[in-house]
C-alpha cells in the first residue's frame, strides 16, 4: 500500500510540473551580424564562426540547444524589426518599415492596436510576469502600455539608441566606463527579476534587448587589451597597439592601421563583453532553478554594420547580410547541440510563445508568424503549419537602397524599387547571392512578383513613390517652418535698443535655423539623386 501511495504521489507531482507554464527569455542583440559570434549557424561549415570574436556563453547555449541557418529579422534596420517581433506581423503589416518612417508618422500608425508579446501572454491567464529591460522601440513608446509589468525605462523619453551611449541622454550623462553599452547594468537588472521569479515561483517572460554591438562602440578597458594583444601578435607590430580611440584627446597620434585594428579590438571586446552578460543571466536561471522549464532565445535585429562575408550587404541592405541574422534556442525538449534549417523569421515569435504556454485563447487573424514548436522539438523533421505568404520583407526607405525581397521555399526574390529590376536567388545553394537566376527562371519569377504584389495590396503598403512624397513634403515643411523663424528673428535683430544680451541669443538662435534651412535643402537634393539612382549598393 505504501508503495501504491509513494507511485500515486509521484504521478501526481510529474503531472503538476507537465502543467507548469513555461517561461520565456528573449535575448535580442543589436546590429549583430550572421557571422559575427563565434557560434557557426551551420555546424558543417565552422568558417562561418568568427575568426577573432569569442563569445563562449553563446558557444554553451548551442551545445545544449538548437542553432538556426535561416533565421531572418523582419527588417535590415532596427526600429521595424522590434515592432514586428512584439506583434507577430511583418513589418508591412504593422506599419512601420524604416527608422525615420515619414508615411507612418503622417498616417498616425497607433501600435497599441496590436497584440503585444506580452499582452497575448497576459490573456493565457496563467499568471505570467512580464518584463522588458533595454533598447525599446520608438514609435511603441512606453512598454507598460503594451503589456510589460516591469521595465528600465526611468528616464526622460522611452528607451532608444541614445540611451547606449548616456545614463541619461537628455542632461548628455556618461555611462560609468565599467558598465560599456550598459551590458552589465542589464544583467543586474535581469538578474533581480529573475531572483524575485526564484522565489515566487510565477511563470516570466523577459525580454533583455541589448545596446549592443550598434555604435558607438564601447568595451572594458581589460577585455579591449586582450584583443589588442592577439592583433599586435598576429600582425607583428613591436611595441603593441596603443590603447587610442578615436575621441581621445591624443587620437591624432595614432597611425591609421593601428587604428583599423584598435577598432577591430574594441569591437570584438564589446562583443565578448554583451557575451558576458548573457553568461550572467544564464547563470542566474540555472541559480534561481528556473533553467528545466525556460526557453531562451537569442537573435538579433538586424544584419550587422561589420563584414558579414559570406553574405552579401549589412545592416540597412536586403541583402541576405542584411536580413539574415544569428538564432539559437534552448529549452525543455530542445534537442542538444542541433541545427534547424527551416527558414524562420522573428514574428513567428508571438505564435510560438503562444502555442507553448498552452494558450486558450484565439490569435488575431491577421498575424503573419507561424508556431516554430514542431522544429524546436523535432529540428529539420520538424513539419511546419504552411505560410500564406512565405517571407516578405517591405523596405521601401528613402536614406538607403529601397528594396523589397520575398522568400519562398529555397528561392529570394528581389525588386529594386526605383528602376523595378528583379533579381532571383536560389538562397540554399547561392547564400552569397551571387548568381541572379531572374532571367533563366522567368515562370518563377514572374509567380513570386504575382505574390508578392498581392500581399502588399492586402496589407495596404507604403509605395515607394509614397515615401518620396510624403519625405519631400516634410522637409519643405521644416524649411518653410525655419523661414518663418528667421524672418521673425531678422525682425528681431533690426530693432533699436535691443540689449547685447538679447542680441547674442537671437543671434544664436538665428543662426541654427539657417542651418536648418540648409540641411533641409541638401536633404532634398540629395532625395532627388537618390530616387533616380538604380545602383543595388
Amino acid at each position: 500500500m505504501k508503495i501504491m501511495l509513494c507511485m500515486v504521489f509521484t504521478l501526481i507531482a510529474i503531472t503538476a510540473n507537465a502543467t507548469e507554464p513555461p517561461n520565456f527569455l528573449i535575448i535580442y542583440a543589436d546590429d549583430l551580424g550572421y557571422t559575427q559570434t563565434s557560434v557557426p549557424m551551420m555546424k558543417d561549415r565552422p568558417k562561418l564562426a568568427h575568426e577573432l570574436h569569442q563569445t563562449p556563453s553563446l558557444e554553451k547555449l548551442a551545445k545544449r540547444g538548437m542553432r538556426f541557418s535561416s533565421a531572418y529579422c523582419p527588417a535590415p534596420v532596427c526600429t521595424p524589426s522590434r515592432a514586428s517581433i512584439q506583434f507577430g506581423k511583418t513589418t508591412a503589416r504593422v506599419g512601420c518599415i524604416s527608422i525615420h518612417d515619414v508615411v507612418m508618422n503622417k498616417r498616425q500608425i497607433d501600435m497599441s492596436k496590436n497584440l503585444s508579446i506580452a499582452e497575448m501572454l497576459k490573456e493565457a491567464d496563467k499568471g505570467y510576469v512580464t518584463a522588458f529591460f533595454g533598447k525599446g522601440c520608438t514609435p511603441m513608446h512606453w512598454f507598460k502600455d503594451h503589456g510589460y509589468d516591469v521595465t528600465d525605462f526611468h528616464h526622460k523619453h522611452p528607451n532608444g539608441n541614445a540611451h547606449g551611449d548616456w545614463w541619461e541622454p537628455a542632461e548628455k550623462t556618461p555611462i560609468p566606463a565599467d558598465d560599456p553599452k550598459r551590458v552589465f547594468s542589464l544583467a543586474k537588472t535581469a538578474r533581480e527579476f529573475l531572483k524575485k521569479r526564484g522565489k515566487d515561483q510565477k511563470p516570466f517572460y523577459m525580454m533583455v534587448s541589448h545596446y549592443a554591438v550598434h555604435v558607438r562602440n564601447t568595451s572594458l578597458k581589460s577585455t579591449r587589451h586582450k584583443y589588442l594583444q592577439i592583433l599586435a601578435k598576429e600582425n607583428s607590430i613591436e611595441g603593441g597597439i596603443p590603447d587610442i580611440s578615436p575621441f581621445d584627446e591624443n587620437a591624432d597620434e595614432m597611425p591609421k592601421k593601428l587604428q583599423a585594428l584598435w577598432e577591430h579590438a574594441n569591437y570584438a571586446a564589446m562583443m565578448e563583453n554583451m557575451d558576458t552578460s548573457i553568461g550572467m543571466v544564464l547563470d542566474e536561471v540555472k541559480t534561481q532553478g528556473l533553467e528545466d522549464n525556460t526557453y531562451v532565445i537569442f537573435s538579433s535585429d538586424n544584419g550587422g554594420g561589420q563584414s558579414n562575408a559570406p553574405l552579401q550587404g549589412g545592416k540597412a541592405k536586403m541583402w541576405e547580410g542584411g536580413l539574415r541574422i544569428p538564432m539559437i534556442v534552448a529549452g525543455p525538449g530542445i534537442p542538444a547541440n542541433s541545427q534547424c534549417d527551416h527558414p524562420v523569421a522573428q514574428w513567428d515569435y508571438l505564435p510560438t510563445l503562444h502555442d507553448l504556454a498552452g494558450s486558450e485563447i484565439a490569435l488575431p487573424d491577421d498575424l503573419d508568424g507561424i508556431s516554430l514548436r514542431p522544429v524546436f522539438e523535432n529540428g529539420n523533421n520538424g513539419k511546419l503549419a504552411t505560410r500564406d505568404t512565405g517571407f516578405i520583407f517591405h523596405f521601401p526607405a528613402h536614406y538607403t537602397v529601397p528594396i523589397t525581397a520575398f522568400r519562398s521555399g529555397d528561392f529570394k526574390l528581389m525588386r529594386h524599387l526605383n528602376s523595378g529590376e528583379l533579381k532571383l536567388f536560389n538562397v540554399v545553394e547561392d547564400i552569397g547571392e551571387t548568381n541572379d537566376l531572374a532571367k533563366k527562371m522567368p515562370e518563377k519569377t514572374t509567380e513570386m512578383v504575382r505574390q508578392l504584389d498581392a500581399y502588399l495590396q492586402e496589407v495596404d503598403a507604403w509605395t515607394m513613390d509614397e515615401v518620396y512624397a510624403t519625405r519631400i513634403e516634410e522637409l519643405e515643411k521644416w524649411t518653410l517652418e525655419n523661414q518663418l523663424k528667421v524672418d521673425q528673428l531678422n525682425k528681431q535683430l533690426n530693432e533699436t535698443g535691443l540689449p547685447q544680451e538679447d542680441r547674442l541669443k537671437l543671434s544664436k538662435k538665428l543662426k541654427e535655423s539657417t542651418a536648418k534651412i540648409k540641411h533641409c535643402k541638401e536633404n532634398l537634393d540629395k532625395l532627388d539623386m537618390d530616387r533616380n539612382s538604380d545602383l543595388w549598393f
